[in-house]
């Protein structure tokens, strides 16, 4: 027997409706078995439900390349919007669906599996047809010349490169199903050389995919790893957050390395340029990374950056939202990091301008002030006590403070990493602090900031494996980590 098994619905195909088992009245949605092989039976509907009529569907195989290869099979929908392709062996497929305009499609992946055992029904869902999405890319991101042809595998979508084209500077495919591609094909010239790339498009209904051809180019030098080569295991860093530069107006800009993997992008706010952006490299060692920019339907944040401030301005506020909604969801990492760009002189200070950050109302807070002595910036931490047990009357202990001398007129990085009750402070890339404090944060209350400018503000939390792994002996890896991250920040 053969089974129907759904891999992958890109996000365009409805689950509304579930198919009972094929009979004359009734053979929307589900595979059966024949002689020859399994029956693929479904149904197209329009956005608003109703079926569609006269609807091309195509089989095609898994590697589909337009250019090369015919669809596998056909079906045409009836008046009720159903169709069947029969005699469908074992194997990966895909249903490009097409309204007879062609200006609607549907896609869906599909693998039809063989199996010994008893024959069953398997229901799959309707295909929903959507406006067609297209794609406008810039020929040298793949050094495309005139004769060249692109082909999005698995998909009935294959230009050439006209001499229109190299005018425009640009290639634009039309028609392509609203759905994600993760591989394309490049046939030079005649087809002597085919090359397979892995990338990742997203299409949305009615919209067009710019692939812009500005490359972002991250260096890691040797020195960055310096420490990381002294831990005893993994001496790699992971989650390394970096600035880049993007100059492009590709609409929300998304950063993909060689692999074809994207890595999200975070725009600073107050940037004059508007070209600052965050990124997260998953994991980092000495050597360079190119990424090629792309854009994308809708904003991606990385995971571990929370705001970043190209500069701060006098009462910007950090909520705990911010925190919550952007955090990783990795409960062994109950951690916050805040680092930044300073350049003051304490002796110039005024007492009422003391408070560089002040977090707001919780059972344990944090500041960041001026010190006894005019170039310390301390960190402060309190815990919120009471006369009584109902708190009406709370107030601020201060439980630990860590002074390092910052505010002497030069410029300096300051990190400031917190996991539970233990806290890292890195300054210039050297960490100072390395201890636990007397008390420790359950959840970290947002701040705001004083009457300083404190320049590529950045909050942002690091999954686990990146503090700390089961070869480290003690808090060397986030000290490496941090040591690093102050090196790809100068």
């Amino acid at each position: 027997m053969m089974n129907f098994k759904i891999i992958n619905t890109a996000g365009i195909f409805a689950l509304a409706s579930i198919f009972s088992a094929c009979s004359d009245e009734n053979h929307a949605g589900v595979l059966t078995e024949t002689e020859s092989g399994t029956t693929i039976a479904s149904i197209v509907i329009d956005g608003n439900g109703s079926p569609v009529v006269s609807a091309r569907v195509s089989l095609l195989s898994a590697n589909h390349v337009a250019t090369r290869m015919a669809p596998i099979k056909t079906a045409t929908t009836d008046k009720d919007g159903k169709y069947t392709i029969d005699s469908v062996s074992a194997g990966e497929y895909a249903l490009q669906i097409s309204n007879t305009e062609n200006t609607q499609s549907a896609y869906q992946t599909i693998t039809v599996e063989e199996n010994k055992t008893d024959l069953q029904t398997i229901n799959v869902p309707e295909a929903k047809l959507e406006e067609n999405a297209s794609l406008e890319l810039d020929l040298s991101t793949y050094d495309l010349v005139k004769g060249d042809t692109l082909c999005i595998t698995g998909t009935l979508s294959c230009t050439g490169v006209s001499e229109s084209d190299i005018k425009s500077g640009t290639l634009t495919i039309d028609e392509i199903p609203p759905a994600e591609f993760t591989n394309i094909i490049l046939i030079r010239g005649s087809g002597r050389d085919t090359t397979s790339k892995h990338v990742k498009w997203d299409f949305v209904p009615g919209e067009k995919l710019e692939v812009s051809s500005d490359f972002v180019t991250v260096n890691v030098p040797e020195e960055a790893l310096k420490a990381a080569k002294k831990l005893n295991g993994n001496k790699t860093l992971e989650s390394m957050i970096v600035p880049v530069t993007i100059p492009t107006k590709v609409k929300n800009p998304v950063l993909i390395d060689n692999n074809g993997d994207s890595l999200a992008v975070f725009k600073a706010e107050n940037d004059a340029d508007s070209s600052l952006y965050f990124t997260a490299i998953p994991s980092i060692d000495a050597g360079t990374y190119k990424f090629s920019v792309t854009s994308s339907e809708s904003v991606y944040k990385t995971s571990e950056i929370s705001r970043v401030f190209a500069e701060s301005k006098s009462g910007l506020s950090v909520t705990e939202g911010d925190f919550m909604n952007t955090f990783i969801t990795d409960t062994s990492s109950n951690s916050l990091g805040i680092s930044f760009w300073i350049e003051e002189d304490g002796s110039k200070i005024a007492e009422s301008d003391s408070l560089f950050l002040d977090s707001k109302e919780n059972d344990v807070t944090y500041r960041l002030r001026t010190g006894e002595k005019p170039e310390q910036l301390c960190a402060n931490f309190y815990r919120r006590v009471s006369k009584d047990t109902t708190y009406t009357d709370s107030f601020p202990e201060l439980g630990n403070s860590y002074c390092h001398d910052v505010l002497d007129g030069e410029r300096h990085h300051y990190a400031l990493y917190i996991k539970a009750n233990h806290v890292v402070i890195a300054i210039d890339g050297k960490t100072v602090e390395d201890t636990k404090m007397k008390n420790a944060f359950i959840i970290f209350p947002g701040f705001v900031t004083g009457n300083h400018k404190l320049k590529n503000l950045t909050v942002f939390s690091l999954k686990q494996s990146a503090i700390a792994q089961s070869d480290d002996s003690g808090w060397e890896r986030l000290q490496a980590w941090l040591n690093a991250y102050y090196m790809m920040q100068k």
